[in-house]
């Protein structure tokens, strides 16, 4: 399996860096719940990965077309994520996309995490501005201070894991709808309730899951460890062990809002541009 920038882009120094960072990441991983790079990339003309080929399901397609997977097969799944997620960890790695897309279940039930795209190894230097870049990852999977513009750690990934989990046992995400705007989507992140899992699914399993995914990261899971080991025992474990207190609605601080608000009005004013210069062609020709 092949994978390459796409080449109009590559005079981009952010993007032409952002996959060098992948290729370094993806290289240097080797564990059963992650796919691996297969070659050393060295003297070669243009920057591409050759990466091994997973015999699989996206898990996106599995939910797709399933919905709500039974309670044994969303933890056994969430189970080996949560094992690729601690080695990540180890090596100082944090994917920050983590989402059904970027899951294959292989046909004897294994799950691998895929596509390092923007992987963060601790310590990188940044590449872009941080206000003006804050969205990396997907909405309906992206923790709240990913949303506020910061890097993200093993935290981030427990959150995305959360909410995957989440989606397996209730059949959707727990922010956003097809169509959904994703500034809404992040919203919900920041401010909305998740529902109430199934009746079906455990207290224990519901448990780690609000855990997983409480908005802030110190009251989470800290590492992929302590996630794995409660999933191993979910069994055991009752309401009772997870008590929360109300949870408060994250925000933006003032100062990235204002850029934030200065990049959407960007944004618009480029799109309104392009349509204007189509429109003038368009005239252009109707009237030559």
């Amino acid at each position: 399996m092949l994978k390459w920038p796409d080449e109009s882009l590559l005079g981009d120094p952010t993007v032409f860096e952002h996959f060098r960072r992948e290729m370094q990441i993806t290289r240097a991983l080797r564990h059963p719940n992650i796919q691996a790079a297969v070659d050393a990339g060295d003297n070669r003309s243009a920057p591409y990965l050759v990466l091994e080929y997973v015999d699989g399901t996206p898990l996106h397609r599995i939910l797709r077309e399933r919905g709500r997977l039974p309670v044994d097969e969303a933890v056994s799944i969430a189970r080996q994520l949560a094992a690729g997620l601690q080695y990540l960890h180890e090596q100082r790695v944090y994917h920050r996309d983590l989402k059904p897309e970027n899951v294959i279940v292989t046909p004897d039930g294994t799950a691998r995490i895929i596509d390092f795209g923007i992987a963060l190894m601790d310590g990188a230097r940044r590449m872009t501005w941080r206000w003006l870049t804050n969205a990396h990852g997907t909405p309906a999977y992206m923790a709240p201070e990913q949303i506020q513009g910061k890097r993200g750690d093993a935290r981030t990934d427990i959150y995305a894991l959360g909410i995957l989990l989440y989606e397996m046992l209730k059949g959707r995400p727990p922010y956003g709808r097809p169509g959904d705007d994703p500034l809404v989507v992040m919203q919900q992140h920041l401010s909305g309730q998740a529902d109430a899992l199934p009746p079906s699914v455990p207290p224990g399993l519901a448990g780690i899951v609000a855990k997983a995914m409480r908005r802030n990261p110190d009251e989470r899971y800290q590492d992929a460890a302590a996630l794995l080991a409660d999933l191993d025992r979910y069994q055991q474990l009752t309401s009772a062990d997870f008590a929360f207190a109300e949870e408060q609605a994250a925000r933006v601080p003032d100062a990235e809002r204002r850029m934030l608000l200065l990049a959407g009005a960007m944004a618009v004013g480029f799109v309104a541009l392009i349509a204007v210069v189509i429109t003038a062609v368009v005239v252009a020709q109707a009237l030559g």
